[in-house]
């Protein structure tokens, strides 16, 4: 058992909520201080949830005092170093424009434009990043939105609100559209931000005018004029990447958006031969900006002065991955472990492809389900609105069969082989994915844990008896012939799965409610609480419990487990949590007595870095 004590991190985030919760609740300081106890009783995440919720709706004003404002730094700087960061100058060109010749470009390399994917927060080795702002230019204050001005804000810290109202009290009126302003990037891994306010639409069907795309087309240009009075990079380069401007919430549609950014600072270069800049980086975040994006730059091959395309996977491609410390000394503990623990979620199989929160996968293979609103594979899950049991079992089969053929993974045998270093009788793995991926990618089923059950099984509903519980595999090859190709639908109603020993119809053998059976998954229960137990037996040995991206959920399966075996381990037990967002998050006392670090990227990059 640690040891209670205060840690660094514990106390910035204590004294933090403390101050915006007084200042918020000035007239009610009991109000406050209920606020606050109940803060400090949830877990870590959480109060960063509320921490990121007040410094977004604070005021720029009153300013914050000094030792507030190094607590607040401190924890961002503590998320920052988590993170696993992306070198700007490894992101490769999607084309190079050559320069038209002059008396002084004679030496200069062409200009770079790239295609990313990825979180704008952590590029870094770029000389500014493009926030995509209101005309306030004082961040958005709605904790809610997912917009890049909120994701900006946050991951900067207040001190950007603080600078822009400098600035705007300073100029005395808002920002016009289609200008840039630039500061510093504060507690962002770039070395600065060029904000520009973009045109505003009435709503999303309205056409853009002569006037609004000339407003879009100056965002790009005066991003680029602006960042040229910036300090050079000690090559005498400028770099900078741009966010989609104004296709969120101002609604400016995205296919002409992206035409009129790759046109313009294409335009833009060629009125430039001159610019220090050598490398230009289109960041976009949804799939389908990375299609459009990709459609405009294509269209470059017929322009006279580009060359390319030079990249045929437009992002994620060879890009150079700057490890964060705390990836380091995961690395280092796993080398150094008598026994590995792979807890795994959703995060995994999102990393091998299967992505449950993904549309374009979800429109790929189940096209005919989008008439029933549904739009990802999340969204199936308890959806009770199926218009018929053969549209119902028409998709479960479906989804079933491509599970079934699902690839094995590169990513999995990298697992195995980090096993295969131990022994067969040192690792386990406990998992909350019901797909079998671990068995599927030649995992022993013995050294499997799966306490949500797997799609290999069918139950009764009506859990009528112990071993009402049926190989999926028999039904599922009788009803492939009878799934129309069109419809996805189940055909002959007979086929429809159920119970031998009741008649009640099957469901799938997956905890969704107090129907679940878990009688086909004790026997591997037990064997991980016996393997547990023996870690805790075993003189002078230790084990790393390797999560993988393991959220919120079904935080009660892995996550809390994890945190109590290492809280409560005799430091026999050390955590290393990878995951985006929520995942990465740990209690901070245990990262303060060294039992658990957090590695804040994607699954896949950090698993290449932990075991490559």
């Amino acid at each position: 058992m640690l040891p209670k004590m205060t840690s660094t991190l514990t106390k910035a985030l204590s004294d933090s909520l403390s101050f915006l919760l007084n200042e918020r609740f000035q007239t009610s300081p009991q109000h406050a201080r209920r606020h606050l106890a109940s803060a400090l009783r949830s877990e870590t995440y959480h109060q960063l949830q509320l921490f990121q919720q007040l410094l977004c709706q604070r005021s720029a004003t009153p300013s914050i005092p000094s030792e507030i404002s190094h607590a607040i730094d401190k924890i961002l700087i503590y998320q920052l170093n988590n993170k696993i960061l992306t070198k700007a100058s490894s992101i490769p060109a999607y084309f190079s424009v050559e320069r038209t010749s002059s008396a002084t470009n004679d030496n200069k390399a062409p200009i770079k434009l790239s295609l990313w994917r990825g979180d704008i927060t952590t590029l870094t080795d770029v000389t500014a990043v493009v926030n995509a702002a209101n005309s306030e230019l004082l961040g958005c204050f709605q904790p809610t939105h997912k917009c890049i001005d909120n994701i900006i804000h946050a991951a900067a810290g207040p001190r950007l609100r603080q600078e822009m109202h400098r600035l705007m009290v300073a100029q005395n009126h808002a920002e016009p559209v289609g200008r840039a302003k630039v500061t510093p990037a504060f507690n962002l891994p770039a070395k600065n931000i060029v904000h520009t306010v973009g045109p505003r639409m009435g709503g999303a069907k309205q056409a853009p005018q002569v006037k609004e795309r000339e407003q879009l087309a100056s965002c790009y240009r005066e991003c680029l004029d602006a960042i040229e009075s910036l300090p050079l990079d000690e090559n005498g380069e400028l770099s900078i990447a741009f966010c989609c401007i104004s296709t969120g919430l101002f609604a400016f549609p995205k296919e002409i958006a992206a035409g009129i950014a790759v046109e313009t600072v294409m335009q833009w270069c060629e009125m430039h031969p001159d610019t220090p800049v050598t490398h230009i980086i289109f960041d976009v975040f949804m799939e389908d900006d990375l299609d459009l994006y990709a459609k405009e730059l294509d269209s470059l091959a017929r322009h006279p002065i580009s060359q390319g395309p030079e990249s045929s996977i437009p992002c994620q491609l060879a890009i150079g991955l700057q490890s964060p410390q705390s990836l380091i000394r995961a690395r280092n503990w796993i080398l150094d472990a008598d026994y590995l623990i792979i807890s795994a979620g959703a995060g995994l199989s999102a990393a091998d492809g299967l992505d449950y929160t993904s549309t374009s996968l979800f429109t790929r293979h189940y096209p005919a389900l989008l008439q029933y609103g549904l739009r990802c594979l999340y969204d199936t899950i308890g959806f009770s609105s199926w218009p018929s049991a053969s549209v119902k079992w028409g998709y479960f089969f479906t989804h079933a069969n491509l599970i079934r053929n699902w690839p094995k993974s590169p990513l999995y045998a990298s697992l195995l082989s980090l096993t295969s270093k131990l022994g067969k009788d040192r690792y386990f793995v406990r998992t909350s994915n019901a797909d079998g991926l671990f068995a599927a990618n030649e995992f022993p089923e013995s050294r499997v844990s799966t306490p949500q059950g797997r799609y290999e099984y069918l139950q009764c509903f009506a859990k009528c008896r112990p071993d009402a519980v049926f190989p999926t595999s028999g039904f599922l090859d009788a009803a492939l012939p009878f799934i129309d190709a069109q419809t996805q639908t189940l055909t002959d109603e007979s086929l429809i799965p159920q119970c031998e020993f009741c008649g009640t119809e099957l469901t799938l053998c997956v905890r969704g409610g107090s129907y679940f059976n878990e009688t086909p998954f004790e026997e591997e229960e037990d064997a991980w609480y016996d393997f547990v137990e023996r870690i805790r037996c075993d003189e002078g040995k230790s084990a790393v419990i390797l999560e993988l991206g393991v959220g919120l959920n079904t935080a009660g399966v892995l996550r809390w487990p994890n945190e109590h075996l290492a809280e409560t381990g005799n430091e026999k037990f050390r955590l290393v949590r990878v995951g985006l967002g929520p995942s990465a998050c740990v209690p901070f006392e245990l990262v303060e007595n060294e039992m658990a670090v957090v590695v804040d990227g994607d699954v896949k990059s950090a698993l290449e870095i932990l075991i490559h």
